[in-house]
């Protein structure tokens, strides 16, 4: 019986930050988001896996995970795991999408440059503990307009974090281990979802025993080829039908063959059956 993987968080803002630190030992789980997350690792010993890909993480690295990517952390508790988290909606960056600028830049050159992982200067650094001690100071306060002034810094932060990954001052980092065949496996199943994808096609794609990749493709990602599949299709059904297409052509657009299943798997998965635009949903 296959293990049934959740989508992990809440949010019904723009953004949300955390500061978090963990002391006890505790397991993490591979889990996705509908939103964006950025981690701004402080402390810890910690690799980071997103989609089959391990970071060693230093202190102040910035972790950047679109929508829908699999990631958790592998942490040896030698000393507390900190870090500052932000859950980032996609409804944010279309606000202030203009032909001049786009505050997803980030994270788009983080799926061109196939790494999530970015590292700055000293100075950069600085400047990026300071924005977030003023949101801590100012976002949750009760003070006149706090929450609008919450928003400014945060879109301060963006803007820092875009320039730095424009001019040079931020450096995506070359991931630390992977399996570079199952790497090739996820890249081309996000490529052909609307195509014949099942266990036996991919093994004769790639020329590779089909227990083997099972075992390994569940060993890097915590999921079954069958169960990321299926996930990766969910999610981008719900882009389509988000951005106005019907549920039935977004059924077929993501490779399902039969509305019903489509439909259960759908509701199974967000909550809500696949109709409608849900701002705040269950994540």
């Amino acid at each position: 019986m296959e293990t049934t993987y959740e989508k992990q968080g809440y949010l019904y803002d723009d953004f949300r930050m955390f500061h978090v630190k963990d002391h006890e030992k505790r397991e993490y789980n591979f889990h996705y988001h509908d939103f964006y997350k950025i981690i701004f690792f402080l402390k810890g010993k910690v690799t980071y896996n997103v989609e089959g890909k391990n970071y060693n993480l230093k202190p102040y690295d910035m972790v950047l995970i679109s929508q829908g990517e699999i990631h958790k952390p592998e942490v040896s508790f030698e000393e507390p795991y900190e870090r500052v988290i932000f859950y980032v909606s996609k409804e944010l960056f279309q606000r202030y999408k203009t032909e001049d600028y786009d505050m997803e830049y980030c994270f788009q050159r983080a799926l061109e440059e196939k790494k999530h992982v970015v590292r700055f200067s000293a100075l950069e650094n600085t400047a990026f503990l300071d924005i977030i001690a003023r949101i801590k100071e100012k976002a949750w306060g009760n003070d006149y307009a706090s929450k609008l002034y919450g928003d400014a810094l945060f879109l301060e932060f963006l803007i820092e974090l875009n320039r730095c990954c424009m001019d040079g001052r931020g450096s995506f980092e070359q991931l630390t281990t992977c399996n570079t065949k199952m790497i090739e496996i996820m890249e081309y199943i996000n490529a052909h979802l609307k195509e014949r994808l099942d266990v036996e096609h991919l093994a004769d794609e790639f020329y590779i025993s089909k227990y083997h990749m099972m075992r390994a493709f569940k060993k890097e990602t915590g999921y079954s080829v069958h169960q990321y599949i299926t996930e990766k299709r969910i999610l981008l059904a719900k882009k389509l039908i988000d951005s106005g297409m019907s549920a039935g052509n977004a059924c077929l657009e993501c490779g399902f063959r039969d509305y019903s299943a489509f439909s259960r798997a759908f509701k199974s998965r967000m909550a809500q059956p696949p109709t409608g635009n849900e701002k705040n949903e269950r994540v």
